[in-house]
This record gives C-alpha cells, structure tokens and sequence, in this order.
C-alpha cells in the first residue's frame, strides 16, 4: 500500500497501532471465515479450497501470512450408493492461522473449533 494511502486512512482511526493491527487481525479472520463457509469441499478440492483460502486471505492489506487446514468432517467417496462425495464448509472445520503487520507491529490470530465451546472461536494468539 502507497503511504500516502495508509496516513489518509489512518485519520478515521481513534487508536494506537496496536489496537489498529488487532482490529485489521479481527477484519481478516472475519472475513475468511463469513467468505468460504457454504463453499462445496470433498476429498478431491480439499487441498485446492485450503490454498484458495490462504491466497485469498494473503492479498488483503497488513496480511503477511496465513495458513489454513480443512477437517475433512463429513466427507464421502462417490460410489454407487452415494449421490455425491462433497459436503459444505462449516466453521467446525476449520482452522486457520493468520498473521498481520501494520507500522512494525505484528500480530497473530486463530480460527479453530472449541470443543468445550461448541463453537468456531476467533482469537488474537499474539500482538507485540
């Protein structure tokens, strides 16, 4: 990004760096996972859906990596008996890991099921 572009941004920001990184962390993970989420997974684009999501999650702003795996929960061979091999992508499958940087100040989020929470959590794993 031009820093022209970043102090222009930066002026409808009422905080520190590291608040503002937190906040771009939260907008990645957000949207990675409200994006992909319904997306049609089987054992043959398992891998292929996992690149597409870290790629895409890559070319966002302050993105210096991301690294997602996909749970094969509820996935079928196509046989005779099975209409078809795929299910849909659910926030239980996921686990991503997401890293970002803005002016020198890193840091990094995490996408996974909790079993105790029954539920897909978001959570800042690191900031300094």
């Amino acid at each position: 990004m031009v820093k022209n572009m970043e102090e222009i941004a930066d002026r409808y920001f009422d905080c520190n760096d590291r608040e503002r990184v937190a906040f771009e962390l939260g907008i990645k993970l957000g949207a990675l996972f409200h994006q992909f989420v319904g997306a049609p997974v089987s054992s043959e684009n398992l891998d292929v859906l996992e690149r597409a999501i870290e790629k895409t999650t890559e070319r966002q702003a302050f993105v210096k990596r991301a690294e997602v795996r996909i749970k094969p929960i509820g996935l079928k061979k196509r046989t005779d008996s099975v209409f078809h091999d795929y299910t849909t992508l659910s926030g239980d499958m996921l686990d991503a890991t997401v890293e970002v940087e803005y002016k020198g100040v890193k840091a990094k989020g995490r996408l996974r099921y909790i079993e105790e929470l029954d539920y897909p959590l978001m959570y800042l794993e690191s900031i300094g």
